[in-house]
């Protein structure tokens, strides 16, 4: 399941206009010294067997296996702005917060 707060689901439908692509796909890949961490990119066409939330986010079967939940929120902080990824069963986050172990 995928879980967008509306400050994300705002942003993301003003970067798939402004790039011109049919949405973007969130997966999860090895990576960091927490052992995985997220991608979030821009996608022109969804992949067969993806699954679709919010009719423009694709997220493939092997990331969905391994995660029972995923919250995306958005936020800005000053010139800062990003989203964040979460799923609830993280058993770990690196110091830097950029990858996870389950």
């Amino acid at each position: 399941m995928l879980i967008l707060s509306s400050n994300a689901l705002e942003k993301i439908n003003d970067r798939i206009a402004s790039h011109q692509v049919w949405g973007v796909r969130l997966l999860m890949k090895p990576g960091g010294c927490g052992g995985w961490e997220w991608e979030l990119k821009y996608e022109d066409n969804p992949s067969e067997g993806d699954e679709i939330f919010y009719e423009k986010v694709a997220v493939d079967p092997m990331t969905l296996s391994f995660v029972e939940e995923i919250n995306i929120d958005y936020t800005e902080d000053g010139l800062q702005e990003m989203f964040i990824i979460t799923t609830p069963n993280a058993t770990a986050e690196c110091g830097c917060g950029e990858s996870f172990t389950i």
